[in-house]
């Protein structure tokens, strides 16, 4: 570093990329040690920006008188420097930084005409076999310096995993209680995105995705349903969403509304074979035909589930209902699944439409799939449709039905007009 004299970011992390390396080997007595100044730029509103190289300078100096040959210390961002404390045991490596810390907080920095004191918060990841990235042992390191500056600053936290899996654990148990009112008190809440027909299919169709209720608003899936799969919630999820949308499917039919529902199926909810009768029963229930319902599940997880997805899909041919492949052509050999698992629509992977009509291979790909799609007599469907170019694309390709946000977003009615 021109500045300081230190070693610079790049070579620093060079040299952690080893060190993280022969941790994974067994090399347990290194550490990293994330030293942010505190109050910096206060500091430099009192000194001015123009003496901020003499100051970092003289930190670093301060720093060099700290560490040991075998240690490696660099300025790792503006303010922000960082030292590989190199043969330390665990607990020396702890002692070793708030050995810094002291010294930095009871030295006089020099710079120019005047002089100024500094403090420094210290946040400390020791390496061991169980981090095997060098950007874990940074975040870990620097979010402990946060927490140290958070406390006042001037001292040293060493990162915890016990602490952090503790904040975790806590953190799902808040979310475990919310998806257990939403399930117990219809806490959920389903939004609506068309699906158009570029074929002259007749009737409405639309994919249901599922949101939480909130007092600030709707809460997007991927907030809860990560906690729901750990503690083996989604299909009682999953049921809570199918039941809602018979009911309401029902409900249109009454009207009039011919109306197609195409609704996510996790693999849990088929592990135990209990979904085809449980499903047999709310249809009948409903006296809903099982043509106005159609489940979907990604192409990777149906690879991953073969043999109950295959008894999933059969079973709804039985109940008159659909079975969607969705992400499919992301896999090596994805029409060889369709022999195993008998869908009706298969739904392109979301790879091929982005800035469709800008890249030839993927219209071309798309264009392949909807050929030999039709070979084997099924219907294509076609999501994240950005632009009317790329309608005009999918249309000559063939496909089935397009949804997308450019079409219109998910809404919690269903006002797309079909006519």
């Amino acid at each position: 570093d021109l500045v300081t004299g230190l070693a610079n970011r790049q070579h620093f992390l060079s040299e952690m990329e080893k060190a993280v390396s022969s941790a994974i080997s067994g090399k347990i007595d290194q550490a990293l040690l994330y030293v942010e100044l505190d109050g910096y730029r206060r500091t430099l509103d009192s000194i001015g920006v123009g003496s901020a190289d003499l100051l970092l300078a003289d930190v670093a100096s301060c720093l060099g008188e700290q560490v040991g040959e075998q240690d490696l210390v660099a300025r790792f961002s503006d303010h922000t420097f960082t030292v590989l404390a190199n043969n330390r045991s665990h607990a020396e490596c702890a002692t070793f930084a708030e050995t810094i810390a002291k010294a930095i907080d009871s030295k006089i920095f020099e710079v120019g005409q005047q002089s100024v004191s500094m403090t420094a918060s210290v946040g400390v990841c020791l390496l061991t076999e169980k981090i095997s990235r060098v950007q874990d042992v940074l975040e870990r390191a620097a979010e402990s310096a946060r927490s140290a500056s958070e406390e006042g600053g001037n001292r040293v936290v060493v990162f915890d995993p016990s602490a952090k899996e503790k904040a975790q654990a806590e953190k799902d148990q808040h979310w475990l209680s919310l998806i257990k009112d939403a399930l117990n008190k219809d806490g959920f809440v389903l939004f609506y995105q068309p699906m158009i027909s570029l074929q002259g299919a007749e009737g409405e169709y639309y994919e249901i995705l599922l949101r939480m209720s909130s007092p600030k608003g709707e809460i997007m899936p991927n907030n809860f349903l990560p906690v729901a799969a750990k503690h083996g919630l989604l299909p009682h999820i999953d049921r809570w969403v199918i039941g809602k949308a018979i009911s309401i499917l029902a409900e249109r039919l009454q009207q009039g509304s011919r109306c197609t529902f195409f609704v996510k199926i996790s693999p849990e909810s088929i592990q135990d074979g209990t979904i085809l009768q449980w499903l047999a029963q709310q249809l009948k229930q409903a006296k809903l035909p099982g043509k106005h319902l159609v489940l979907e599940m990604p192409e990777s997880k149906v690879v991953t589930n073969l043999k109950p997805a295959r008894l999933l899909a059969q079973g709804l041919t039985q109940l008159h209902c659909g079975f969607t492949l969705e992400q499919f052509g992301s896999g090596l050999n994805s029409f060889q699944l369709l022999k195993h698992v008998p869908a009706k629509y298969i739904k392109i992977d979301r790879s091929y439409m982005a800035d469709l009509p800008k890249h030839k291979e993927n219209e071309l790909k798309v264009r392949e799939l909807c050929d030999e799609a039709r070979g084997v007599g099924r219907e294509v469907i076609a999501e994240f449709v950005e632009d009317a170019a790329s309608m005009s694309i999918l249309f000559s390709c063939g496909v089935s039905f397009v949804q997308g946000n450019f079409l219109q977003e998910p809404e919690k009615v269903m006002s797309y007009e079909f006519n």
